[in-house]
């Protein structure tokens, strides 16, 4: 298990770090909202053809267009193929978005097994459908971006259908702490995370872990560290 950062910094380094995480995480909230307009921006084009696919998950009140800028620098680093799951996370359950999961990567897994990135729930609901529902069989790799693998104690913010695998003592929690994780997994996660509270992964066994400072929880969608973290574990 590997970090960015080590944990025994001076004590009074986090408070310089803190007023910088929250701005930046103010920027981000706001880039969320207008991620549709990055649309009018076209996303480069990959000849090479080298890289598996790559599937992107967003997660809770999201949308795809929050990924576009994950996608943007997977492609210019050579992932000809990249998709981008989208659900209504205010509707839908954790064995719903296991099944949107499903019915987008098993016919592009037809060629080959693909790699998977999931942003928040979705980082869990990527987790769950590797773990429980059989969905390693397609994946080469695993990377979960600020994922609440040990629920987060403001999931009575959320849906009561989200409860079972948000809440920390839900029952979704203990099943998917059992046994190794099927696919080679890498945890990215913000040291001060204000939606994944307590901001840690968990106890998965066998998983890389990359902690970063001076960034939030939605903010790991822009961050260049973030990015290159997942170009780090994707190669």
């Amino acid at each position: 298990m590997s970090e960015s950062v080590p944990e025994n910094r001076p004590w009074h380094s986090h408070f310089r770090d803190v007023p910088r995480v929250v701005a930046r995480e103010l920027v981000a909230s706001a880039r969320a909202a207008l991620a549709p307009i990055s649309r009018l921006r076209p996303l480069p084009q990959v000849i090479s053809q080298g890289r598996p696919p790559v599937i992107l998950v967003h997660g809770y009140m999201g949308h795809p267009d929050m990924l576009r800028a994950l996608e943007r620098t997977l492609r210019k680093q050579g992932w000809h193929q990249v998709h981008r799951v989208g659900y209504p996370s205010m509707q839908f359950g954790l064995e719903q978005i296991a099944q949107r999961i499903d019915q987008t990567i098993s016919p592009i897994a037809v060629n080959g097994p693909v790699d998977l990135v999931g942003h928040s729930l979705g980082a869990v609901a990527c987790r769950a459908w590797l773990k429980a529902f059989g969905g390693h069989r397609y994946v080469r790799r695993f990377v979960s971006l600020g994922g609440a693998h040990s629920g987060t104690h403001l999931y009575p913010f959320t849906p009561p259908r989200l409860w079972p695998v948000l809440n920390p003592e839900g029952p979704w929690g203990h099943r998917l702490a059992q046994g190794e994780e099927p696919v080679p997994t890498t945890i990215i996660r913000s040291r001060y995370d204000h939606q994944v509270l307590p901001p840690v992964p968990g106890h998965l066994q066998g998983v890389t872990e990359v902690v970063l400072d001076n960034v939030g929880h939605n903010g790991l969608l822009w961050s260049r560290a973030a990015h290159s973290a997942v170009i780090e574990a994707l190669s």
